[in-house]
């Protein structure tokens, strides 16, 4: 896992991930007022947020087309999941993601990109989100196999590929609070078809892996 800030000019945040041999780059601008609003569905505890959220992603070479459209609407639900009531209303947040090269994991790499574009950017969120995908591979009689962060070879061979964000509210980055802490999920996308009882066992491995990730950036 790899990150890099980079600034560029009028944009609030941006960063460049790689996740193995998957890299993008996204850049996050706003809050910037805005004529028209979308009001972000409140969840328990949280308050409306009106905020219109905007998202482009462009492939590695020539047009968008329907799965690019796919990977922004995910992004822009991801947004409004995980925005702070306090986030300024009335306002748009442009998020602007450029996939660089790509060997699976894609939309975790742009969703983790996100956050941390977001969070560069100052923009309040309810928590510190953290993405991951999983890939589980079904080889009877054997159990399952489940991959963390599968590449596009892993991915293919797979039954079932998961991308799974948590957000996870305290401030407290201690390795005892991240155990503890409730991590709440805010996205969840898969691709093809498993059980209940495996596709219960990837949350949960996602959940696990997660908290990994959480405590790596605390490091």
């Amino acid at each position: 896992l790899g990150v890099t800030g980079v600034g560029n000019g009028k944009v609030e945040g941006s960063v460049r991930l790689t996740s193995g041999r998957t890299e993008v780059a996204v850049e996050v601008k706003g809050p910037e007022a805005s004529l028209a609003s979308v009001v972000v569905k409140p969840t328990a505890n949280r308050d409306r947020v009106s905020v219109n959220v905007k998202s482009v992603v462009s492939p590695v070479s020539g047009q968008s087309g329907e799965r690019e459209q796919a990977l922004e609407e995910s992004i822009i639900k991801f947004v409004a999941g995980v925005l702070d009531p306090s986030c300024p209303p009335r306002t748009t947040i442009t998020v602007v993601a450029q996939i660089l090269s790509e060997d699976g994991s894609l939309l975790a790499c742009l969703l983790n990109a996100t956050a941390l574009a977001l969070m560069e950017a100052g923009i309040p969120l309810y928590g510190t989100p953290v993405s991951v995908a999983v890939a589980v591979a079904h080889s009877e009689p054997s159990p399952p196999r489940l991959c963390l962060d599968p590449d596009l070879a892993e991915e293919r061979t797979s039954q079932l590929v998961g991308t799974y964000s948590y957000l996870f509210s305290s401030v407290d980055s201690s390795e005892s609070a991240i155990e503890e802490m409730k991590a709440n999920i805010v996205h969840v996308s898969t691709l093809g078809n498993s059980n209940a009882q495996t596709a219960l066992h990837a949350l949960t491995v996602a959940e696990k892996a997660a908290r990994l990730v959480l405590r790596t950036r605390a490091c």
